[in-house]
């Protein structure tokens, strides 16, 4: 196996983090320790095991890293970057909270120029609906969606909401507006239902119809 000179580090904004282990089975970042700050090595002497095959001894025992972790642990040892017969290679952090905390690190994204427009199409039917879902929005345009959504629904009516994104899917979720309609999505619901039954009994094919409430992000380009 090539020795290698470089700790397993995730670079972000210029700076480098170390992927450590502590107690538990997450992988956590720490951040390089600063001039006043206490600095530890990658891998002490005594933990080195399986990494010196694959790292460079001087650049694990350098003393350079902050001994807790982003989200204040304590870490024991570097994440190998390498397979072995105690686990898989590790390329990036498990944490939630040093996730968290790494994403303020990124600058904020671009919004989409079509973002004002699809906030306020959202706004609007969760205000008619109490629920809204939008498909084909990307990923870095995400966060920004829910976070305005919210805050526009909520300086309407005064009420929270929840959100839920999944891959490219953001669900909407004011359940107060959403239960002042609910007769409203249960004359819905029934007239789907009758619909499907009746092609059915036509030996048609059943089409599913097109939702209010199912919008996209595409449906809203700016040329």
């Amino acid at each position: 196996m090539a020795t290698r000179s470089d700790p397993n580090v995730i670079r972000v904004g210029g700076r480098e983090f170390l992927l450590t282990v502590g107690g538990g089975e997450a992988v956590h970042l720490a951040r390089e320790a600063g001039d006043e700050e206490e600095r530890v090595a990658a891998a002490p002497d005594h933990d080195l095991g399986d990494l010196e095959a694959a790292y460079d001894k001087a650049a694990l025992e350098e003393l350079r890293w902050l001994e807790t972790t982003l989200c204040g642990r304590r870490w024991i040892l570097m994440a190998s970057g390498e397979d072995s017969e105690d686990g898989e290679a590790v390329f990036a952090p498990t944490c939630r909270r040093c996730l968290a905390l790494m994403d303020k690190l990124f600058p904020e994204p671009v919004l989409d120029p079509r973002f004002p427009v699809v906030v306020q199409v959202l706004t609007d039917t969760v205000m008619e609906y109490g629920t809204a879902e939008i498909l084909g929005v990307p990923g870095d345009q995400q966060a920004a969606l829910r976070r305005e959504v919210r805050a526009a629904v909520r300086k309407r009516i005064g009420h929270g909401m929840e959100t839920y994104a999944h891959e490219s899917m953001v669900i909407f979720v004011c359940q107060p507006v959403y239960d002042q309609h609910a007769g409203g999505h249960a004359r819905m619901a029934a007239e789907v239902m009758d619909r499907a039954a009746a092609s059915l009994l036509r030996g048609e094919p059943v089409t599913p119809m097109p939702s209010p409430m199912r919008l996209s992000w595409d449906a809203w380009a700016v040329g």
